[in-house]
């Protein structure tokens, strides 16, 4: 056989391959198509999910991504499921990681018995954090260690070559000691005073039992008395009041009493007028026949 008909066969052969290939996938496609129901789910981000990557019904396979795109700063996904499996508002849905290098699924937990979902509804998904987003989040986390190891590497270093901890420490093992000691030696202090406050609480125990209702009746009439007093202080409000507005008045009114008070004329004169009258009743007392006449007819 010449190298142009091996050539050729291969081509042959080749084609037809390919066609049986694409013929068996056009197949599959179709019956697949007319036997899943596409449900619209948004997440808020993919991380790397492409189309015909599996979907996970409560961890069994039902059914393949279809379609990826996005819509305003959310993506939609297209996820093709089984018609058997059945949404309802119970269901979550998410994006799932489920291998160390990052591999991705949609996983769909049908959850507690609910309203079923219509595939007409947009359904909200989440996004899961795999192994990948939390390594990259420890990325600060560890710069944040290694910057708190090299501060306390300095610190320990200062602190080495000043001698500030030994001398701390020594201090406290200092302090320890002495306050183990004067535990030691006010022990015996210590519960003395512990029994006699025990004795103090027992005494006042036995002091107040059985006298509450004594106890009740000096509160209401210490209650009563407050009420009392709370009565004479008003009532001593409002007689200070009424001595000021006398006060007042006597000092600045216009009356007999505050000319008596204030007019220093009208006051000699009205001593004089009573010395005048004292002088003639003691003269009329002394003469009575010069201001008495008495005529018998």
């Amino acid at each position: 056989m010449s190298r142009r008909t091996e050539i050729e066969v291969g081509v042959t052969v080749l084609v037809a391959l390919g066609v049986v290939l694409w013929g068996v996938t056009w197949l599959k496609d179709m019956r697949l198509s007319s036997r899943v129901n596409v449900w619209h789910v948004r997440f808020p981000q993919t991380g790397g999910l492409g189309t015909s990557d599996p979907v996970q019904v409560n961890g069994i396979p039902k059914g393949a991504v279809n379609q990826i795109e996005l819509q305003g700063n959310r993506v939609l996904v297209d996820v093709g499921l089984a018609t058997d499996v059945k949404l309802s508002t119970n269901s979550r849905i998410a994006i799932r990681n489920v291998g160390l290098m990052g591999e991705k699924v949609i996983a769909v937990d049908l959850g507690e018995p609910g309203p079923p979902r219509a595939p007409r509804d947009t359904i909200e998904g989440t996004y899961e954090l795999g192994i990948p987003e939390v390594v990259a989040g420890l990325g600060g986390t560890f710069t944040a260690v290694d910057n708190l190891t090299t501060q306390l590497a300095a610190i320990a270093s200062d602190v080495h070559h000043s001698g500030d901890l030994h001398a701390a420490l020594v201090n406290l093992h200092e302090t320890s000691t002495e306050l183990r000691d004067a535990v030691q030696e006010n022990r015996k202090v210590l519960k003395e005073t512990l029994a006699d406050a025990q004795v103090a609480s027992r005494a006042a125990r036995e002091l107040t039992a059985g006298r509450a209702d004594q106890y009740h009746r000096l509160i209401d009439a210490t209650e009563r008395t407050t009420h009392h007093l709370e009565l004479l202080s008003a009532r001593l409000d409002t007689l200070s009041a009424t001595a000021q507005s006398l006060g007042n008045r006597l000092d600045h009114g216009d009356g007999t009493a505050a000319h008596l008070i204030n007019d220093r004329q009208l006051y000699d004169e009205s001593r004089t007028t009573l010395k005048t009258m004292r002088d003639l009743l003691e003269d009329i007392k002394a003469h009575p026949r010069k201001y008495i006449n008495v005529h018998v007819f």
